[in-house]
């Protein structure tokens, strides 16, 4: 297996914008799929380290592309990331950073933002969405509001419930014993918990959703948009609502892992990649579809056993530390992306909006600034890298290089992730004036984003 090494031999330009010539793809326009999970850590896949359980699907896609070892979300909660990955921004330049829409938000990410979706629909691509949208569930912030032609899906977590405003369709479904009075329930939080609708387009067709079914139901439909789509340009984003907790698994794969209910889970999303992959080269489609693999954010460890593993990295989801944030990345595309490349390089979800760009020969937003970087370079096989000025993390902390400055309510901390990426050994006291540097850095940049 090859290494990209990440040395930076020399200074790379910043290629953040599309004026720069485009990397060499296949002559057809690209058709990409984002595959994004939740709540899956940094070392709950097998060619990350998972024991328990296989993913043979996931390891051979990645055998058969790059895998990176150093990918990183733009928060490490779900909406915020999500936001960053969909838009190339960080959330704070609207507004937002620290929580998570929920079934009573009366907001969501504004439409003046622009998605990958916007972009790609722009450059004549059909666009749909399948899974966790969890950016606002009311209609001017629905995935229909973002870009995306199609949206079949749950609106938020699924650990909430509904919102008894929501538009059902004529053809609903309940279940459970349930009906329209009871979906129609006033302060519904305490009885209908785990309860969530299932959507299409901007209507509730089934509530509760059996969400035992919930990762069939999104494959199903996810080949089905790609059949459907084939014979033009596309852009699929499937969002998978597990790993987050409740976990639920279909009969198929409920009981056939050593790791429990968690491996169970794992196994079935294993199992939906196969399928996608396995629908892009039955329909003719590998050669010119980009797959991005990857999680919103990292384990959310106080719930074991139903949470994952940050694969050896400090703390999980909602904190600064590197396993809340770095998360597994795999890029597949058959004779663009070269095959059996484990990359070193820093690269994040806020690069996958521009990049995308660079590959379609598409013009970025002039009106908003982009955080992420174009790596198609990296993606294609280049050695070299582009040259990131910083990288931000949830709470107060400051990533530049190498280099990562924390500050807690306790303590502020300095760590150089070259040499300890578990963020063990905090090294203020060797290195006070470069924590000076990163902390005077932060700070300039919290103000220029409010």
């Amino acid at each position: 297996m090859r290494i990209i090494s990440l040395t930076f031999l020399s200074v790379f330009l910043l290629i953040c914008s599309c004026k720069s010539a485009p990397t060499e793809a296949p002559q057809k326009q690209t058709n990409v799929v984002i595959i994004y999970t939740d709540d899956l850590g940094y070392g709950d896949l097998s060619c990350y380290g998972a024991q328990g359980y296989s993913t043979p699907n996931l390891d051979k896609m990645a055998s058969e592309g790059m895998r990176f070892t150093d990918f990183s979300v733009s928060s490490s909660i779900c909406s915020p990331s999500r936001a960053g990955l969909l838009t190339g921004r960080y959330a704070e330049r609207w507004g937002y950073e620290n929580g998570v829409f929920w079934p009573y938000s009366q907001d969501g990410m504004p439409a003046t933002e622009v998605t990958i979706a916007d972009m790609l629909k722009k450059q004549g691509y059909a666009t749909g969405m399948v899974g966790k949208w969890h950016l606002g569930h009311k209609p001017e912030f629905a995935p229909t509001a973002q870009g995306f032609n199609m949206y079949y899906g749950i609106p938020f977590s699924n650990d909430m419930w509904q919102d008894p405003e929501m538009p059902v369709a004529s053809h609903v479904v309940f279940n459970e014993g349930y009906n329209l009075d009871d979906f129609k329930t006033k302060n519904p939080k305490k009885k209908f918990r785990n309860k969530v609708p299932l959507v299409e387009g901007n209507e509730v067709i089934e509530w509760p959703v059996n969400q035992a079914l919930l990762t069939k139901k999104y494959t199903y439909k996810a080949k089905e948009f790609i059949k459907a789509n084939k014979n033009e340009p596309f852009f699929l984003y499937m969002a998978h609502s597990m790993p987050h907790i409740p976990l639920y698994a279909s009969k198929d794969f409920n009981g056939t892992t050593e790791r429990g209910l968690f491996g169970d889970v794992i196994s079935e999303i294993d199992w939906s990649v196969g399928e996608i992959l396995n629908t892009l080269k039955v329909n003719g489609l590998a050669e010119n579809t980009l797959v991005i693999f990857a999680s919103d954010n990292g384990p959310w460890i106080s719930k074991q056993p139903n949470a994952g593993s940050a694969g050896g990295l400090r703390d999980g989801k909602f904190s600064p530390y590197e396993g809340g944030s770095r998360v597994p990345c795999i890029v597949w595309q058959p004779g663009f992306v070269p095959k059996g490349v484990v990359s070193n390089a820093q690269t994040s979800t806020l690069d996958v909006f521009p990049t995308i760009a660079n590959l379609v020969q598409s013009e970025l937003p002039n009106n908003l600034k982009i955080d992420g970087l174009n790596i198609a370079s990296v993606i294609s096989g280049d050695t070299k890298i582009p040259e990131r000025d910083y990288f931000l993390y949830r709470g107060n902390a400051i990533r530049v290089g190498n280099w990562k400055y924390v500050k807690t309510k306790k303590e502020e901390q300095l760590f150089n992730l070259l040499t300890d990426k578990e963020e063990v050994k905090n090294v203020i006291k060797d290195y006070p004036e470069k924590a000076n540097l990163l902390k005077s850095k932060l700070d300039s940049i919290a103000v220029s984003l409010q």
